[in-house]
């Protein structure tokens, strides 16, 4: 989840519950002791999704997301979008997002990232090598934002939700969209969380975050649909060419912002 999106960093807690139901007599042979019962442990489901996501060499999705008003910029209107994810491990990710707003790709092939909105015709593009992790850690941290549904996409989601969760509890199986699913909830700072995972394939299948800190607790809710963990992705899947026309910008980073906006006397 990106920064817009996301928690702080937090410690995973997660414990594996064990009731053991003993029945006992007094003066008398004991009974048989009765099966233990399993709880459903949150940490092992959360680490079985994510190690199916991260031994997918080569993989796309399709997602459908819903953002409440006071998350997307403006904050007047909510905002609905189809996106389209493909992955090639360790370092190459393409998107594609369809909303109101238009449409606009994301493109990272372990050199640089680019994105480009099709309808302003409008692009740009940074030097940025490393892996998926390096990659989102480094637009975080530069430019203020990640890609679409990072903490699905990097090589150790494990890895990117523990560092945002303070607790998870196993709330229960329900059925998504037809799939027989856990429910998770995640507890953070500043947002808490409920995943559905598939419990035949171990995959997402629904993501609720609710922001508790700002007014009215917006939400953001992503539907997940279409795996292919067994994609064939060739290298040019994720090189960028800009459409012809397009006009090249400069992708502003964070302390630019800051420097620009005091200059101008603003907060």
């Amino acid at each position: 989840m990106s920064k817009k999106q996301g928690w702080p960093h937090g410690a995973l807690a997660a414990v594996a519950v064990l009731t053991l139901v003993v029945s006992w007599g007094c003066d008398r042979a004991a009974e048989p002791k009765a099966p233990a019962v399993e709880t459903a442990d949150p940490a092992r489901i959360l680490r079985l999704m994510s190690d199916t996501l991260a031994h997918a060499h080569q993989l796309t999705f399709r997602a459908t997301r819903q953002l409440d008003a006071a998350l997307v910029a403006g904050g007047v209107v909510a905002e609905s979008a189809e996106i389209e994810v493909s992955i090639s491990r360790p370092q190459m990710v393409r998107a594609r997002m369809v909303s109101g707003a238009g449409v606009r790709r994301f493109y990272a092939d372990g050199r640089r990232v680019s994105l480009l909105d099709e309808g302003m015709k409008l692009y740009a593009t940074v030097p940025l090598a490393g892996t998926i992790d390096d990659m989102v850690n480094a637009l975080d941290e530069r430019y203020g934002f990640t890609p679409p549904l990072a903490d699905f996409v990097v090589n150790d989601p494990y890895q990117k939700f523990s560092t945002q969760i303070h607790s998870t509890l196993h709330k229960g199986k329900e059925a998504v969209n037809g799939v027989e699913c856990d429910r998770l909830m995640l507890t953070g700072e500043i947002a808490d969380a409920d995943v559905w995972i598939s419990i035949a394939d171990h995959l997402p299948r629904r993501f609720v975050a609710t922001f508790k800190d700002r007014e009215g607790s917006p939400q953001v809710k992503v539907d997940f649909s279409d795996w292919n963990l067994a994609a064939t992705l060739e290298e040019p899947t994720f090189l960028f060419d800009p459409p012809a026309g397009a006009e090249k910008i400069v992708m502003a980073e964070i302390e630019d912002v800051k420097a620009s906006a005091a200059k101008d006397g603003k907060p």
